[in-house]
């Protein structure tokens, strides 16, 4: 398996840019924004983080949206903490948000801790973190080891969501190739993202099952089908016509008889 990190974020002194943070050489960048951008959604005011990842048949992209800080609060030991902590605001002061993930190619799963996230920014976009104006990062894939995951059967589109869950349905979902969310709370983030499983609170998952039926064509009537009547009527006239057709097309030959008796006759008068 070959994986390279692909980071979605701000720097130090610099807006979001388009082309990612840092991304591979030859990445479909249009449609990795479509699948990141959907689950970066509002995570500033997030409770916990969003696991994401979508595949576009060829290369599969794979991370975790969430306030930097949070990120590292939760998931990093104390001392990779205190190095992280300087990438944590912009310079207004600003909390720095974050999709920290990676792309790869190959089957499996990839075995990707969090302490190798960190490792990934470290490497790529912390070199260029003061750098005015931004700069994208590019970077070549590189070896990585594979995990094997517990096996679930994902018969459903929805699932609550837990964090230890989402973790489970993450992996999972690397493993079946299956776009996914975890912890959506609005239906635009699963409209936008057209992710193939999310999980999420049961009254977000009752209001994007509501849209689906809102924008589902109607049953068919009676109505839309089309009425026979017209047709009857026009074969009723037709049989009318055909019948007027028939009383002329008799009437002509007795008209020609009537008239060779009287000229016979008049002729031997």
């Amino acid at each position: 398996m070959e994986i390279a990190p692909l980071i979605h974020s701000r720097t130090f002194y610099c807006d979001f840019s388009q082309n990612f943070a840092a991304r591979p050489n030859g990445l479909n960048i249009q449609w990795a924004m479509n699948k990141i951008l959907p689950a970066m959604r509002d995570v500033d005011i997030l409770n916990g983080v969003r696991r994401m990842f979508a595949t576009d048949g060829k290369t599969c992209i794979a991370g975790i949206s969430c306030n930097f800080k949070s990120f590292a609060e939760k998931y990093l030991s104390a001392a990779e903490y205190e190095e992280a902590e300087k990438y944590f605001h912009d310079e207004r002061g600003r909390e720095v948000k974050i999709f920290l993930g990676y792309a790869f190619k190959g089957s499996g799963v990839p075995d990707v801790s969090n302490s190798k996230l960190w490792q990934m920014f470290k490497q790529t976009v912390a070199k260029v973190w003061n750098n005015n104006p931004a700069e994208t990062v590019i970077v070549p894939y590189e070896s990585c080891g594979v995990k094997s995951v517990a096996k679930r059967p994902l018969d459903k589109k929805f699932y609550p969501s837990n964090e230890r869950d989402d973790v489970e349905m993450f992996e999972q979902c690397l493993a079946e190739r299956k776009d996914f969310c975890s912890n959506v709370d609005a239906v635009k983030i699963f409209e936008d993202g057209k992710y193939e499983v999310i999980t999420a609170a049961q009254s977000i998952i009752n209001r994007i099952q509501e849209a689906q039926k809102k924008t589902q064509p109607p049953p068919s009537s009676k109505q839309d089908q089309p009425s026979e009547r017209p047709f009857q009527a026009q074969h009723t006239q037709n049989r009318k016509a055909s019948s007027a057709s028939d009383g002329k097309s008799l009437l002509i030959p007795i008209v020609a008889i009537v008239a060779v008796i009287a000229i016979i006759i008049f002729l031997t008068q």
